[in-house]
């Protein structure tokens, strides 16, 4: 092991990082002793050794090597501070501690970074696009007696804000989004501004738990890597369906940790979601579905929910390491979802982690259908397309919901099957990407399908429920509709219901309007309340789960859907 230089002693380890058995853990902790005394002056082979550290502590053949890989990573930053400053801006946003970002993060993970990690961010002035979007933000911030100044063209507005911050504490970043946040009425209009502004931020990223490299959740035991990463999943839909041994709710102090791995596993990745961004801190499940690897759903806080669907985001996570990310939306008894797997953990098991995704979320919201759209495995996706993810679709059970490109993809399946080497041509993929693939379990009928389309129609009939009220105002057409739909299904008294819950009443009511339920049985209505009651519970998972067990409910939005489809 002497002889070999740096780059050499690291190209190794991340050629092997990913097998098991034999005397791989033995190379593997030999490469990494070696490792620790060795001067790495490239940039990329910096980037290479964070890949494959971040890999073996997410998949550690032995606590030996977790502790050497991760030891190794908390000290890495001093690794990327060590190089030429030329080296140095090589590695500039690639979310590794010691290093710096340049995005334009929108308000909500600007916010989450002003609160969590003060100092970390400064507003880049000279990277701005469009300064005056900025300008007319901060223009609704002055007070009346600033303006005459800030308008005489005697400062830069970023002049202007280093004397208005001068005796805050924090920089000039800091310093506006805590007026931001303090203006805690109308925050729609104040995030759309911001937004529009685009910020471009700097982050210092130093030794934060932001980057890459620091950002974990807390484990109590480090589960050891033996076995090979298993490629293929032969019986999916059976372990989809095999229960959980532990899932639970996590509590608001763990939820809030676990929120803020979510939110820096993609801010280092230049990356953002409404499922992280909105997520309820009081509703996060964690599921231990084995190998050392959890899954984490957040649901979405109550302002941010859809009407219908049920919008829950997924993390997961390995001996504590995120290694992918996804969200998922449920509607009765299905569930559109999809997965992305890290850059640095592509090599792993990807077919297993998916069909654990699956499996958590119907253990959650007992779904019994998975929906895949075409841009997931190829429609204007160029990455899918090459990478062949129909298949990966495929092998576990997803089948075109069309006959003739069902029919077209068996014929190609054989082709693959029975021609070693043969690769499906680009142009046969993309005549694959062209409808939905699904998966069903064992119970799941065609008639519990809704179609997302129909979605759409929803909003139509709601649209056409507040018209047909008469009254000038949309507000006075939406409590009417509400006081009527109350009155229909015998709601004597709102009175022990929360503000959510009642205001989430009000939202569904021009949609649960068209469908008559005051004609429904006396069971069918109470079912319905209890509903409409859980959208704007603490937990939305009650919701949808409600949701799948109100047939009444279902086949009416189906026929009224079909209806409206027809008329328009």
């Amino acid at each position: 092991m002497s002889g070999k230089s740096a780059r050499q002693t690291i190209k190794r380890l991340h050629a092997i990082r990913n097998r098991y058995g034999g005397t791989a853990a033995l190379e593997k902790q030999a490469l990494l002793e070696a490792i620790g005394g060795l001067t790495i002056r490239s940039a990329a082979d910096i980037r290479q050794l964070h890949t494959a550290l971040c890999f073996l502590c997410a998949y550690p053949d032995s606590a030996g090597i977790y502790e050497l890989a991760s030891t190794e990573l908390r000290e890495f930053a001093s690794r990327v501070t060590g190089l030429s400053e030329h080296q140095r801006l090589a590695l500039v946003d690639a979310g590794i501690a010691g290093t710096s970002l340049h995005y334009p993060f929108s308000y909500e993970v600007a916010s989450w970074l002003a609160q969590r990690f003060p100092g970390v961010a400064i507003i880049d002035w000279d990277e701005f696009e469009d300064p005056a979007r900025f300008e007319e933000m901060l223009e609704h911030l002055l007070h009346h007696s600033e303006t005459d100044f800030y308008d005489s063209g005697r400062v830069t507005t970023q002049e202007w804000i280093k004397i208005a911050a001068s005796h805050q504490v924090g920089n000039d970043f800091d310093w506006l989004m805590s007026e931001l946040r303090d203006r805690r009425h109308h925050t729609r209009f104040w995030t759309s501004l911001y937004n529009a502004a685009e910020v471009p931020l700097v982050c210092s990223l130093a030794e934060t738990t932001v980057s890459r490299t620091r950002n974990s959740f807390p484990v109590t035991a480090v589960h050891e890597r033996t076995e090979p990463m298993q490629s293929r999943v032969p019986r999916a839909k059976l372990e989809i369906d095999r229960p959980i041994e532990s899932i639970r709710l996590l509590d608001k102090h763990d939820g809030a940790t676990l929120l803020d791995v979510a939110m820096a596993s993609l801010a280092a990745r230049h990356r953002e979601t409404i499922h992280f961004n909105y997520a309820n801190p009081a509703e996060i499940w964690l599921a231990d579905v084995g190998r050392g690897i959890q899954i984490a759903a957040t649901g979405l806080l109550p302002e941010h929910r859809y009407p219908l669907e049920c919008t829950m985001g997924f993390l997961i996570l390995s001996n504590g390491m995120p290694i992918g990310y996804g969200g998922s939306s449920m509607l009765y008894r299905q569930a559109n979802t999809g997965i992305n797997i890290f850059e640095e953990y592509r090599g792993s098991e990807a077919a297993w982690l998916w069909v654990q995704v699956m499996r958590v979320f119907h253990a959650l919201s007992g779904c019994t259908r998975f929906i895949a759209n075409p841009y997931q495995f190829g429609s204007e996706n160029a990455e899918a397309l090459k990478s062949g993810a129909f298949w990966f679709y495929y092998r576990l059970g997803y089948r075109p919901v069309d006959a003739g490109i069902r029919k077209f993809a068996r014929s190609e399946y054989a082709k693959l099957a029975g021609k070693p080497g043969y690769r499906t041509p680009v142009k046969v993929l993309r005549k694959l990407a062209t409808c939905d693939m699904h998966l069903t379990l064992p119970g799941a009928r065609q008639a519990d399908f809704f179609d997302e389309g129909w979605i759409e129609i929803t909003s139509l009939l709601a649209t056409r429920q507040l018209a047909a009220t008469g009254h000038g105002s949309r507000r006075r057409a939406q409590n009417a509709l509400a006081h009527q739909l109350a009155a229909d299904l015998d709601i004597d008294s709102m009175k022990d219901w929360t503000q959510e819950e009642r205001r989430w009443f009000v939202r569904l009511a021009p949609v649960v309007s068209a469908l008559n339920a005051g004609a429904w049985s006396a069971r069918d209505r109470t079912k319905l309340i209890d509903l409409m009651h859980a959208k704007g519970s603490v937990h939305e998972r009650d919701f949808v789960e409600r949701f799948g067990r109100h047939d009444r409910l279902f086949n009416a939005m189906k026929k009224a859907c079909r209806r409206a489809a027809h008329d328009h």
